[in-house]
């Protein structure tokens, strides 16, 4: 019997036994921790699923949550470790993990998502922002279309090793979530946190990973999208010129590019961004919950 067959066979044993198990549905809930229990919008949980005997050591696990797929890679003790998001629009209320390889669901826990309020802001900007023309709102969806190919097209597995740092060191002139009134006007939620910082000064890369997106954009002005994997891409926006350019891979602390203007700004700064599986998370909160899963990777 060949090796794939052998592992089919293990998956399906194992879940006939949980299944005929009595207390089984708790039991497939106690594989799946959550560090922390409840997700908060815009907040990052941690996903740890040890699984008994050794029959997903070839397999590929992915948890299912809100939608989308987040890889899980082995980590310390051969427990399969990952990310989970809620993104800043999320419906509060239960919802349910599921921890699949291929299409069996080896585990499932609900979960709560719990609403979180960042304030509002006032913006004032130039009124072609606010009411673009037609030729510039094309322009506009062109690049987001763009973007969201970028943000499906994500590496497995985690291409850095240990924590991540910050890109700028610097104040923080414009926090993650707060929702935005443009001109009186209400908008999105701010999608991630503006670092103050004079034009040219360097940003460097927060940890290893490879270029995903470059292009000059009607509001973000020079955006640069960076793919880390295991779901995870860095955003930095309103640059005044990149250093790197698209598929090229990038290590931590290196020159990325330099703080600027450009796009729909009211002063040089530079906006920081992460999605995780296409959701919009504090990027500042995940550079302190990076230690945490650097150790259970197994990493320094």
């Amino acid at each position: 019997m060949s090796r794939p067959r052998r592992l089919a066979r293990a998956l399906a044993l194992l879940l006939f036994c949980l299944a005929a198990w009595p207390g089984a549905s708790s039991a497939a809930e106690s594989l799946i921790e959550l560090e922390p229990g409840i997700v908060t919008q815009g907040q990052v949980v941690l996903l740890k699923v040890c699984l008994p005997g050794q029959a997903f050591e070839a397999q590929a696990l992915r948890a299912r949550f809100l939608g989308q797929e987040a890889p899980l890679v082995r980590g310390v003790g051969g427990c399969w470790v990952g990310a989970l998001a809620a993104d800043l629009n999320a419906s509060p209320g239960p919802h349910e993990i599921e921890v699949k390889a291929g299409e069996m669901t080896l585990a499932r826990r609900q979960v709560k998502v719990a609403a979180k309020d960042y304030g509002t802001r006032q913006i004032t900007v130039a009124q072609k922002y606010v009411a673009p023309s037609r030729e510039q709102l094309d322009r506009h969806q062109g690049e987001m279309e763009r973007q969201r190919q970028a943000y499906s097209t994500l590496d497995p597995v985690p291409l850095w090793r240990g924590p991540w740092l910050a890109p700028l060191d610097a104040e923080v002139v414009g926090i993650f979530g707060r929702r935005s009134l443009v001109n009186g006007e209400p908008r999105s939620p701010h999608g991630g946190v503006d670092l103050r910082g004079g034009v040219g000064t360097p940003v460097r890369a927060p940890a290893a990973g490879r270029v995903a997106y470059l292009e000059d954009t009607y509001f973000g002005g020079i955006t640069l999208l960076i793919d880390h994997g295991l779901g995870l891409i860095s955003g930095y926006r309103h640059l005044s010129e990149a250093k790197v350019g698209p598929g090229q891979e990038v290590r931590q602390g290196q020159v990325i590019g330099l703080v600027g203007m450009s796009g729909r700004v009211t002063g040089p700064h530079l906006h920081f961004d992460m999605h995780l599986m296409g959701a919009r998370v504090d990027p500042l909160a995940w550079v302190a919950t990076s230690r945490r899963l650097a150790l259970m990777l197994g990493g320094s």
